[in-house]
């Protein structure tokens, strides 16, 4: 546990206060913007490579090409927000650390949010994507990767695509859009961002009438034997921990190959701390995953 990490998490109980005080209320989705966007690029990547920007029913798509860049590598990102909230800032840092963790071109897909769209919709917009980047001449390595809400779709889309991704990374993923593990209310008291109440109001309004327990949206209940390599990234002092550990031993259990590294002091989605020896270490095992996921995963 590093000391930048502890400080870190110490500063979020007071930085993330709101987000936890939205989050605990049942009614949380009325205190959504209704003019959310998602955060474009920080200038300074268009300086570290090429930036372009397209739209796929009303969504952004953002493409980065570092200007290091491994031919053939392609990585497809799906940005958390609890299904209901577009990518922020600090995804891009994430973003950007990708990259250069893995030489690869990071396409970032922007998908459609409850309560305004339904699950259909959001799981339409991401398979169009993928299809056409697994469609893209020259493509010697694809994966997909995601954080919180997105590495929950993340899965869904590993596990139903054509071409398997050669590897999926999930940073503190959503992994049972239910939450109704005891421990949840347990690791609350040191979750200094996340509460149950707004989030399962989020899922219920994205699963519209297929419900909780529909196995083709909540992974908590999707077969894993045909995962690619996994590696699940998850901290401690997060709500979502007890469901990583449940979901590792599912995927153990069904023959698959899934890496789950923990972080003692570590929040939720804690890899965006990029300036920690965690954050610092999790990218250095992506790049090595990206490179040979035999290896890493076993």
């Amino acid at each position: 546990m590093s000391l930048s990490m502890r400080l870190t998490a110490a500063a979020m109980w007071l930085n993330a206060r709101p987000i936890r005080r939205a989050l605990g209320r049942p009614d949380y989705l009325d205190t959504l913007d209704p003019d959310r966007r998602a955060a474009d690029p920080p200038v300074h990547l268009r300086r570290r490579g090429r930036v372009t920007v397209t739209r796929e029913g009303g969504q952004p798509v953002f493409r980065y090409e570092p200007a290091r860049r491994m031919p053939g590598f392609e990585l497809l990102y799906l940005p958390g927000g609890g299904l209901v909230n577009p990518l922020v800032p600090e995804h891009w840092w994430i973003i950007e650390r990708l990259a250069r963790a893995t030489g690869a071109a990071v396409t970032v897909v922007c998908y459609p949010l409850a309560p305004e769209r339904g699950a259909d919709e959001t799981l339409a917009a991401i398979d169009a994507q993928y299809e056409r980047l697994a469609a893209r001449r020259g493509v010697s390595r694809l994966l997909v990767a995601g954080d919180s809400a997105g590495g929950a779709v993340a899965v869904g889309l590993a596990l139903r695509a054509r071409r398997r991704p050669d590897a999926l990374v999930l940073f503190s993923p959503w992994l049972d859009l239910a939450l109704d593990n005891p421990a949840i209310g347990r690791r609350s008291r040191r979750d200094p961002s996340l509460r149950a109440p707004g989030l399962r109001a989020a899922a219920v309004a994205w699963v519209g009438e297929r419900g909780l327990d529909d196995p083709q949206l909540n992974p908590a209940r999707m077969p894993l034997a045909a995962l690619p390599p996994t590696l699940v990234f998850q901290g401690r002092r997060d709500i979502f921990f007890d469901d990583a550990v449940a979901f590792a031993a599912r995927a153990e259990a069904a023959g698959a190959s899934l890496r789950l590294v923990t972080a003692s002091a570590g929040f939720h989605v804690y890899v965006g701390a990029f300036w920690t020896p965690e954050a610092s270490a999790a990218f250095d095992l992506v790049g090595a995953l990206s490179r040979d996921p035999g290896n890493v995963v076993t």
